[in-house]
């Protein structure tokens, strides 16, 4: 919500949220996300249930790594399904923190070794024609 604060007081009613839900939040929170949206925020807001997608899609996996991207993989396609529902996009605004861009470093010039990677760094895919702005 800070980010999507920070962004529509910069664009107005240019935004749109889109809250991809994994399943794989805190119990209620998700819920309480979008409650967050739909009562107290004047910012368009798309709410994508697709827990059983990212479910399925993990079913059986063991390897920690393995299951990160999945879970990114799945993130861009459901986001991807659904800003396309909006016609043009120009920009994705992630709330992405910089200890996770930290920590999911792997340039070799880098200073910092990778930790773990993160569903949400790492640029977009290339059929994915906006720009990403991040971190905020």
């Amino acid at each position: 919500a800070v980010a999507a604060t920070l962004v529509h007081k910069a664009v107005g009613d240019q935004l749109t949220c889109i809250f991809v839900n994994n399943g794989l939040m805190r119990r209620g929170e998700p819920d309480r996300v979008k409650e967050t949206f739909e009562k107290y925020m004047d910012i368009n807001f798309i709410f994508s249930e697709s827990t059983e997608r990212f479910l399925t899609g993990l079913a059986g996996v063991i390897d920690p790594e393995r299951k990160r991207k999945i879970i990114g993989e799945e993130f861009i396609n459901v986001f991807d399904e659904e800003a396309s529902k909006l016609g043009a996009v120009d920009f994705l605004t992630q709330g992405t923190l910089y200890p996770d861009v930290i920590e999911s470093k792997t340039s070799d010039n880098s200073v910092s070794a990778t930790i773990k990677t993160h569903h949400n760094v790492g640029g977009l895919p290339d059929h994915m024609k906006m720009e990403l702005v991040e971190p905020l």
